[in-house]
């Protein structure tokens, strides 16, 4: 009898169990194989949160649905509202809950229709994946396979998760994040439990959230499930009571927009995808405030937009980024700060540091300041003057044109150009050739945000490219009191706090330039019009720096920049003439210099010369004793230089003039204008008639007389202020001068 049972058993029971479950596996391995790699691959919306947490803007998704990407992590109190709407048993069940599927079917058979359902959360989460189909028993199937599947492969935390971040929730939104925001304005994280209430219900009746109807149902929905969550302990009946009381949802919010150009810059990057950013929300919207200000006050002279950007200077994270005012500005959906413009004297501090660090110049060298011709490209200083010569560093803070194309020429270009590419810049698309030497006046264009990002690699350079000592002696000259004629009223922004800061102007008055930096911020402003039209006035010193000085004031200070003694040592230097001084420098200062300055030229500007005892006659052997000469040093400038340079520093003492008899074989004549090999434009008065042209010389000898020839025909002489107006005609020419004594000059030129 009983051997007579277990057969029963084998052939009656257990044999078709193993059948059954063997049909099943067959089944589930090819539900598995038919499911996609993921279940969720709809677009979602261009996100982006502040550093911390706090939404600054989005985008909607490409298939125009409030879709925000999957979230982490899903908040207690939604968790606990949708389980107990939802999916009691959620945290037991394998897929499908046969309790809630009997349930339904037996509340479906006595309506006489499809009325119920019993899909568990993750069943939901299934439908949602396969696209919502039509409710039929066949789908109910297919989609219980899946559910089973995803119990199995997925934990129920991230099933929450997927739930949470794809559960229809009213209109075009999507998701429990979306949601928060359109309905509610705040995280997810941030919902009350009446909120969360509120949108636990909406996935099983999404319609509910319109406005205009079904106000009083879903009313009902929520209390009710606040009720539950009051039976099951999950909350107490007071906070049960005080959520319903809380009003429902309006109408959906608008998202916020406090980084509209961020927003845009990064979804040409990451369209679709959720960035958390380093920006200070805080720091963003009072910026973007105070750029609309300045933006409304500019437009008195037609100056449209503003773009800001601001950067931490320890990691280059973007802490605040305003790519144009949005204040009824025109053209305000620009975005400045990826623009290419001119950047006007902004590189200038970079190829100082890059000299200083190759051993061409010391920071107190002097460098020329006088009129200069390079292949037809005749530079200007702001002010249209010269100086004859300036210390370099001064001619960085003083930005001073001219000095500065005299020191990339001797840089080389080329040179500079792969320290700059180095550095970041990405818009040096052409070669040596092309820009010449009108690169440091802005003759290539850059954007903002290169600029910001090449300061910031300059100042983290550690000697990869630049040397520390040469880094640190250029931010010292952007941090100097003295400013340019450009830049006259620089007083009024004076602080507390030091900055290293630049200003630019482009060619044409178009665009206005200032860019700060301190040890933890560097700051970049850019004032003019998008279309790049000039207007009078427009410069970095008038409507960039205001802005740059508003802004450092809203962030703390960020003290100064370590001096790099490593990299520097004490330095004999000629007071003069900024050179490594010599044995017959009358004034040597022992000053900290970078090391490379030892290779450097020593100071060739010092002479002895000699003179009688009076010093009011140079002499030499030709006419003189050697025992009645006086031996003494004299700071001697080339004529150029001494022409403008003893008009600005009234102690400067010219070379005694040769005492008669004395043979003079110094080079006593120079040519200031115009330059040997230059290209002159002739000038024309109102009426379009031809105007002669006036031709300069500087000669170092008081006193001298000059004959003056053009092409070889004599046309005037002059004393003491030798000047000559002609009037060549267009084509090649020659200019002769010749002193008393038969020292001679001869310049070519075309005229135009």
């Amino acid at each position: 009898m009983l051997f007579s049972l277990k057969r029963y058993f084998r052939h009656n029971l257990v044999k078709p169990l193993v059948i059954s479950a063997a049909m099943f596996f067959v089944v589930m391995l090819i539900v598995h194989i038919a499911m996609p790699g993921t279940l969720f691959g709809r677009p979602t919306a261009t996100v982006v949160y502040d550093r911390d947490g706090r939404l600054l803007g989005a985008r909607i998704a490409d298939d125009g649905q409030w879709r925000f990407g999957p979230i982490d992590s899903v908040p207690d109190k939604f968790r606990d509202c949708i389980i107990c709407y939802e999916d009691r048993r959620f945290r037991w069940h394998w897929g499908i809950d046969p309790i809630a599927l009997a349930r339904a079917v037996k509340n479906d058979i006595a309506k006489g229709r499809f009325a119920e359902g019993g899909s568990t959360l993750t069943m939901q989460v299934a439908r949602m994946a396969r696209g919502n189909q039509s409710r039929t028993f066949w789908q109910k199937i297919v989609e219980s396979l899946w559910a089973i599947d995803i119990e199995t492969f997925h934990s129920k935390d991230e099933i929450l998760r997927a739930y949470a971040s794809e559960a229809p929730m009213g209109g075009n939104v999507v998701g429990l994040q979306a949601a928060a925001w359109r309905y509610f304005g705040r995280d997810a994280w941030s919902l009350s439990w009446a909120e969360c209430a509120t949108l636990a219900v909406l996935p099983n009746s999404p319609s509910l959230v319109n406005v205009g109807r079904n106000r009083n149902e879903l009313k009902k929905k929520r209390d009710m499930l606040l009720e539950m969550l009051c039976e099951q302990q999950t909350i107490t009946r007071e906070e049960c009571d005080l959520a319903k009381m809380e009003p429902l949802v309006g109408q959906p919010l608008p998202l916020p927009n406090d980084a509209p150009h961020f927003l845009d810059f990064v979804g040409r990057t990451a369209k679709g995808q959720t960035t958390h950013s380093q920006i200070d929300a805080n720091l963003q919207k009072r910026v973007q405030n105070t750029a609309n200000s300045h933006a409304t006050s500019n437009r008195a002279n037609h100056i449209e937009n503003i773009a800001v950007l601001v950067l931490d200077a320890q990691t280059a994270d973007v802490i605040a980024y305003i790519g144009n005012a949005t204040n009824g500005t025109e053209a305000k959906d620009v975005d400045i700060i990826q623009s290419e413009r001119s950047p006007g004297s902004l590189l200038k501090p970079l190829l100082y540091a890059a000299m200083i660090s190759n051993g061409e110049i010391t920071p107190r060298m002097l460098i020329a300041d006088t009129p200069l011709s390079i292949n037809g490209f005749t530079p200007h200083n702001f002010s249209r003057t010269f100086s004859g010569a300036v210390h370099a560093d001064e001619a960085v803070s003083l930005s001073l044109n001219v000095p500065l194309v005299r020191m990339l020429s001797q840089h080389n270009t080329s040179r500079f150009m792969n320290e700059l590419k180095t550095l970041g810049m990405t818009t040096l698309r052409f070669s040596e050739d092309h820009y010449g030497a009108s690169l440091i006046l802005g003759g290539a264009e850059a954007t903002l945000w290169d600029l910001c990002h090449i300061y910031y690699n300059f100042i983290h350079n550690n000697g990869k490219i630049m040397s520390e000592s040469g880094i640190w002696f250029a931010l010292e000259a952007m941090s100097a009191v003295n400013r340019p004629e450009e830049e006259a009223d620089w007083q009024q922004f004076r602080s507390m706090k030091r900055i290293a800061w630049k200003t630019g102007t482009s060619w044409g008055s178009r665009d206005g330039w200032a860019i700060g930096i301190t040890p933890k911020h560097i700051v970049g402003v850019w004032v003019g019009n998008a279309t790049g039209e000039g207007r009078a006035g427009l410069t970095g010193i008038g409507y960039a720096a205001p802005l740059l000085f508003d802004v450092f004031a809203m962030l703390p200070d960020g003290g100064w920049f370590e001096e790099p003694l490593s990299d520097m040592e004490f330095t004999p230097v000629c007071r003069q003439s900024g050179c490594i001084a010599t044995d017959i420098c009358a004034v040597v200062d022992t000053l900290v210099m970078p090391l490379k300055s030892a290779e450097t030229k020593p100071c060739h500007y010092c002479r002895i010369i000699h003179t009688t005892k009076d010093l009011k006659w140079r002499v030499n052997s030709s006419c003189e004793s050697i025992a009645n000469m006086h031996d003494t040093t004299w700071f001697v400038l080339p004529p150029t230089q001494e022409y403008y340079y003893k008009k600005r520093h009234a102690d400067y003492r010219s070379l005694p003039p040769m005492r008669s008899g004395c043979e003079d074989n110094s080079r006593a004549i120079e040519f200031i204008y115009p330059q040997n090999g230059a290209t002159i434009a002739l000038p024309k008065n109102f009426g379009g008639t031809r105007e002669k042209t006036v031709v300069r010389v500087a000669c170092n000898r008081s006193g001298a007389h000059l004959f003056w020839h053009l092409d070889g025909s004599y046309i005037g002489e002059t004393r003491d202020r030798h000047e000559m107006a002609i009037d060549p005609k267009p084509g090649m020419h020659t200019i002769t001068v010749v002193d008393e004594q038969g020292s001679s000059r001869s310049v070519s030129f075309t005229a135009n």
